[in-house]
């Protein structure tokens, strides 16, 4: 009998944690370090069966209407894991975020949040009543229709995991910046989230909704803190191209966040926080910094604004850069060089190769690979301002795409992944620091960044679908 009802409550206690719902790739590249990719990669990229994500309008400037398909920049998917069934929840170009059903493609919900996704939401747990427990913090542009300076900017909402209904919103205030888009992701700490708006302001809140503000209709968001990421004096350099896109990353308890305006602020969470400036290498600074296995930071530098050519930096916490990899000027759509997605990183995968291996595509379609631990004796490189040379990072390979790129390459082990203009293409790196193509998709434009799970491989393209390939 003793047995018996062992057996029984070890299954009613099996059945609860079979339905909790958890996070496996909860924000942009995994959490709040930048540098988790999924857990394993194929060997192929067969397609499995692709979802139509729709289309949308947006608005640039005043009567500049243009007609997107699917997803774009950076609009990576998250993965959860619900009982035993995995989902996905991915930004759509057609203003709707949608919950997709990971092994057939079949979309559960889908929301209007008003206007274009271009980035990916962030899961938290803040819990409370189920509906409004799993909150999906999303980001978008400003709003379809309105005025981007004198109209609405609801670019920030909070929106339930289970229902897709929307439990919050925020009106980004217009500033002398001429963005109130929303394209980062939020980093957690605690029962807090903070972002980074394109109004140039470090935004600190609680996406409880039960701390949210009534209004009769849907409830807005209570900001708790908010700091500027730009100086005034940025204006006669920059005008009003002050906005910050990037995602934040989190070490020691701070965000750490790579502005616009070519500098990496630190911003503070407690009492006393606030955000000091960390480093000030130029640019256009648009991708995430994942951290590195040596508690430093890469960032992608994009050629815009400076003399010299954009890149990659290496530098610490405190500021102080160990190596810049400049990359060649190319006149590329918008762009005129250098990187404008993120670089990635390998040691949280056991494989092969060494684990303290780094990658990072420009917009010119040159993947390099890199020790990102080791010099190249002797060899410096003048840095993005050119007022200063750093060392030159140990360089192992470097593979020409068919297209520039401004995606972000996933690093598993020694897999990597990366997506281009025209098709995506799947590496393997050998124990001497080579990479060899396994295989390519050719045809869908691949901007946003895909993520990896159970050996698939799902990612977003501006064709219009979500593609799951694999072997």
């Amino acid at each position: 009998m003793r047995v018996f009802w062992v057996i029984l409550v070890s299954l009613f206690f099996g059945e609860i944690l079979d339905a909790q719902v958890r996070a496996l790739v909860g924000t942009y590249l995994g959490d709040n370090q930048r540098n988790f990719y999924g857990d394993r990669a194929p060997s192929k990229l067969r397609v499995k069966w692709k979802t139509n994500l729709g289309s949308g309008k947006t608005m640039f400037g005043i009567g500049d209407v243009r007609h997107w398909k699917g997803a774009g920049w950076t609009g990576q998917p998250l993965v959860i894991q619900e009982g035993g069934e995995l989902f996905l929840v991915q930004g759509t170009l057609s203003h709707h975020l949608k919950k997709i059903r990971a092994r057939d493609g079949k979309v559960v919900w889908s929301t209007s949040v008003g206007d274009v996704i271009k980035g990916t939401p962030t899961f938290m747990d803040v819990g409370g009543p189920e509906e409004s427990r799993y909150v999906l913090i999303v980001g978008s542009r400003s709003g379809y229709g309105q005025h981007w300076r004198n109209g609405t900017a609801y670019s920030l909402h909070g929106i339930s995991y289970l229902t897709g209904k929307i439990l919050w919103r925020h009106n980004s205030a217009a500033t002398v910046s001429n963005s109130r888009d929303c394209d980062a992701s939020a980093v957690v700490l605690g029962r807090k989230a903070a972002i980074p708006l394109e109004n140039g302001f470090f935004t600190l809140f609680s996406p409880d909704v039960r701390q949210a503000r009534s209004t009769g209709g849907i409830p807005e968001l209570r900001v708790k803190k908010q700091y500027r990421l730009f100086r005034e004096t940025d204006r006669k350099l920059y005008g009003s191209e002050l906005a910050t896109e990037s995602s934040p990353t989190m070490v020691g308890g701070k965000a750490y966040v790579a502005a616009g305006v070519g500098r990496v602020y630190a911003c503070g969470f407690g009492m006393f926080g606030g955000a000091s400036e960390k480093l000030d290498i130029g640019g256009d600074l648009n991708g995430s910094m994942p951290l590195t296995n040596d508690r430093h930071l890469l960032l992608g530098v994009e050629k815009q604004f400076i003399a010299g050519q954009g890149g990659v930096v290496k530098f610490s916490t405190s500021g102080k850069v160990k190596w810049f990899y400049p990359l060649p000027n190319r006149k590329w759509y918008t762009w005129e060089g250098g990187v404008v997605g993120s670089p990635a990183v390998n040691h949280r995968y056991r494989s092969g190769v060494s684990r303290d291996l780094a990658c990072f595509v420009g917009v010119d379609g040159n993947l390099t690979l890199v020790n990102h631990q080791k010099l190249e004796p002797g060899k410096v490189n003048w840095g993005p301002k050119r007022q200063r040379q750093f060392p030159a990072p140990k360089v192992l390979d470097v593979v020409k795409l068919p297209q520039g790129s401004i995606s972000t390459p996933l690093f598993l082990g020694d897999k990597i992944i990366v997506g281009y203009d025209n098709g995506m293409d799947l590496y393997q790196v050998t124990p001497e620091g080579k990479m060899v193509r396994l295989d390519r998709l050719s045809g869908p434009m691949f901007d946003a960044t895909p993520v990896v799970w159970g050996g698939r491989v799902y990612a977003g393209s501006k064709n219009g679908y979500l593609y799951c390939l694999g072997d």
